[in-house]
């Protein structure tokens, strides 16, 4: 049976995510039309993570949690050793 609501994203999604968000943070400026997304898409994000202009656009709207956030260790979850 598959939980329908709020998605958890894994680790490296989440970085990767952050590390497109940073590019894009740095090169984006709006109203400029030689800096807008589809330029720093084409020109900063495609070379070093070869994706489509819509997946950039998916990884900038999506929301990234805090740091100490995403560390959090699942209650449920059994571990493997007893520390």
């Amino acid at each position: 049976m598959i939980k329908m609501g709020k998605r958890k994203h894994h680790r490296n999604y989440l970085n990767r995510v952050r590390l497109v968000c940073r590019i894009v943070q740095e090169h984006y400026e709006p109203g400029c039309q030689s800096k807008n997304y589809y330029q720093v898409w084409r020109l900063y994000v495609n070379p070093v993570y070869p994706m489509c202009y819509h997946t950039m656009l998916r990884y900038i709207s999506t929301p990234l949690p805090k740091e100490n956030e995403e560390e959090k260790d699942d209650p449920n979850q059994l571990t493997l050793f007893d520390l």
